[in-house]
């Protein structure tokens, strides 16, 4: 239990730290309401890139699987939670 904890986590947070850092960067500097919604699409982008071919097809074997699937899992939590965040942002600033 702990472990598939550890493996939804961990590469999380390490993917969108970098992904943050990495798209920050960008000429012209998004803002943050738009930084946290590229950043959170980003990240389920890449957890559908991980499920996809371990649950569709045969190319990653039983053991690796299911750590594919959980980081896929981790990915896809923490890029929903960025974008309901991003939507949450752009609704407030439609308030004002």
């Amino acid at each position: 239990m702990l472990a598939a904890i550890a493996q939804m986590i961990l590469p999380a947070i390490v993917v969108f730290t970098t992904l943050f850092g990495v798209m920050a960067r960008r000429d012209p500097k998004p803002g943050g309401v738009a930084l946290f919604l590229r950043v959170g699409l980003m990240g389920l982008a890449l957890a559908a890139l991980i499920y996809y071919p371990v649950v569709k097809t045969a190319l990653v074997t039983t053991g690796a699987g299911a750590v594919a699937i959980n980081v896929s899992r981790g990915l896809g939590m923490g890029g929903g939670l960025l974008v309901v965040m991003a939507l949450i942002g752009v609704m407030l600033k439609k308030q004002q």
